[in-house]
């Protein structure tokens, strides 16, 4: 029997349950109190919030996790233009006693001793924090301030800057993330396509699991790629594709002007994170063109689109 697609993809657009939701808030109420309540953190300048999907509402209900940023921003990692770098004391830097390692060691005490050891397991990337009934599972990854540096000055003289965060991920390869922009940008391409950008982006990802479920072997394969990705690929789709009759006609267009974009032979220079401020492909990334553009092939044919 042919399956509906319209249906489930009306189905698939839809955010977490009201349950699930109440799960997540809890995690990080949690989270955000135990790092408010340990003593070593109280005189630090830290800021705890939620990140990933549920912050920026394209979780699917098969997700059941949240991703919560602990940040300091006593001290930062610093990037300068090229050729343009300011003296250290022009911006009133020093070199901190106090920085990512001692501050993440002490994250790591505020969450045991707010959970315990046995719900806790430290990664390379986050601290893990196991879901009960009451709460849904947590990664908690720790950052310092990160600022970009423009080599322009503000009206008042200071030397301009964007701000992001920076952590050290295995062999302390610099992982530097955009929270604020990616929200910003993301709420404002969803006021742009009808509200249909994040509906679909939750289809793309409940399409991956579709396809890694019940997919052909070609199409399990190529569907093992990040929810992150699954997100910027459809940020980057034009707002075109989503102005049509059905949310299944938006993830067609979608999809097609995707595969397009990411065909071997084409420039991807204008293929960003949803920030604006990262190429999606190139070195810092842990995918490629190539697997993205291998996806959406492997999605038009489990889907069927132009049959």
């Amino acid at each position: 029997m042919p399956r509906d697609w319209k249906a489930l993809f009306t189905s698939w657009s839809k955010p977490a349950s009201n349950t699930e939701e109440a799960k997540a808030a809890r995690a990080a109420k949690m989270i955000r109190q135990a790092i408010h309540e340990h003593e070593p953190l109280k005189t630090k300048n830290t800021s705890v919030y939620a990140t990933g999907s549920y912050r920026n509402n394209t979780n699917t209900r098969l997700e059941s996790d949240i991703d919560v940023a602990v940040v300091l921003h006593d001290c930062i990692f610093p990037k300068y233009p090229s050729g343009k770098r300011p003296q250290a004391s022009d911006l009133g830097h020093t070199n901190a006693s106090y920085g990512l390692s001692k501050f993440r060691t002490d994250v790591g005490r505020a969450l045991t001793i707010k959970f315990g050891a046995s719900s806790i397991t430290s990664g390379t990337k986050a601290f893990n924090i196991h879901e009960t009934s009451v709460r849904l599972d947590a990664d908690v990854a720790v950052f310092l301030e990160h600022r970009r540096y423009t080599g322009e000055r503000n009206g008042d003289g200071t030397w301009h800057y964007l701000e992001g965060v920076e952590m050290r991920g295995s062999e302390n390869r610099k992982i530097i993330n955009w929270h604020e922009q990616h929200y910003e940008r993301g709420v404002t391409k969803n006021d742009r396509t009808r509200r249909r950008y994040k509906r679909v982006a939750r289809i793309l990802k409940r399409l991956r699991d579709d396809m890694q479920e019940n997919g052909i072997p070609k199409a399990r394969t190529a569907a093992d790629v990040p929810s992150f990705l699954l997100e910027c690929l459809a940020y980057n789709a034009s707002n075109d594709c989503y102005q049509k009759d059905h949310l299944y006609d938006d993830v067609q267009a979608v999809v097609a002007q995707l595969r397009n974009k990411t065909k071997p032979e084409t420039d991807d220079l204008d293929l960003v994170e949803v920030s604006g401020l990262k190429r999606l492909f190139g070195s810092e990334q842990s995918w490629s063109k190539a697997t993205a553009h291998e996806f959406l092939i492997r999605a038009w044919q489990h889907v069927g689109f132009g049959q």
